[in-house]
């Protein structure tokens, strides 16, 4: 046993030792405490375990015009392995996240118009989510959060497909893809104000460009499960040009049966579910 600076002797019956130190943990005294650590809501001795379906919490977003760089607050009552995901999408220059700096991935639609999708569980650290736009005339940006990801196994590629649109109403959405699907819808328009979801996708969040001017609108929602397409987003305006991306949360397959209406993978009778 290491000695200790400040040794705590113990007369065993023939010599002095140096015996146990033990510290009050709140109920017992022990000898090895468990550490805790602040989540950025209260204090925790280990960090939750992930569930199947990553639930969203909070959204926040914004449009911007000429500048090079962009920073925007974390969403509210964010917890330390909330995951985020932030997508930046530009009229004209490639969006490059720089703070928390990681790598994030980007498409360039036919239109000319840049979107990037970075997504990371929350490990803490303060400050802004800060995108570089250098150049850019015309920029949107949505952070959305979700809790009961697996944080542990983060994806370096949690976008899984996109589909582009010219002039349309409708949007078809793609197929969900297992765990928690996000259904980020881009639309450039000049006069987009409304929209509606079809059944079997939840909207969470929408940040629609100017009346007016030509701008990037995000439009955001989520789905449990994998199988087919739960329909169209419907618009209401012919939009110049749209796309649907599909970004994947990875939850934890706790091997107990699930059933989610329209999932024609996870919802098989006999295979992976049972009535009861």
């Amino acid at each position: 046993m290491a000695h200790s600076y400040n040794p705590m002797m113990v007369w065993d019956g023939s010599k002095w030792t140096e015996g146990t130190k033990k510290v009050w943990d709140g109920k017992a005294w022990v000898a090895s405490p468990s550490l805790k650590y602040w989540d950025g809501a209260t204090w925790q001795f280990k960090a939750p375990a992930p569930i199947g379906y990553p639930s969203f919490e909070k959204a926040n977003s914004s449009v911007y015009g000429a500048r090079d760089y962009i920073g925007i607050p974390h969403p509210a009552g964010k917890i330390v392995t909330d995951y985020v995901v932030s997508v930046c999408a530009s009229s004209t220059v490639k969006p490059q996240i720089v703070e928390p700096w990681m790598l994030n991935q980007t498409q360039q639609l036919a239109t000319g118009t840049w979107v990037s999708v970075a997504v990371w569980p929350y490990d803490g650290r303060p400050g802004d989510i800060v995108w570089d736009v250098t150049g850019s005339k015309q920029a949107t940006v949505m952070n959305l959060l979700y809790r009961g990801g697996d944080w542990a196994a983060p994806s370096m590629t949690p976008v899984k497909e996109i589909r582009q649109f010219e002039r349309v109403n409708r949007v078809p959405l793609n197929s969900p893809v297992d765990f928690t699907s996000v259904f980020l819808v881009l639309a450039e328009s000049t006069d987009l104000t409304g929209f509606a979801w079809p059944d079997g996708v939840t909207g969470r969040a929408s940040q629609l460009g100017k009346f007016g001017s030509r701008n990037i609108s995000l439009i955001a929602s989520d789905t449990p499960g994998s199988g087919s397409s739960a329909g169209d987003l419907v618009l209401d305006t012919t939009v110049q040009a749209a796309a649907c991306i599909t970004i994947q949360l990875p939850g934890v397959n706790d091997g107990k049966p699930t059933w989610i209406l329209g999932d024609s993978t996870a919802s098989v009778l006999g295979t992976t579910t049972v009535l009861g």
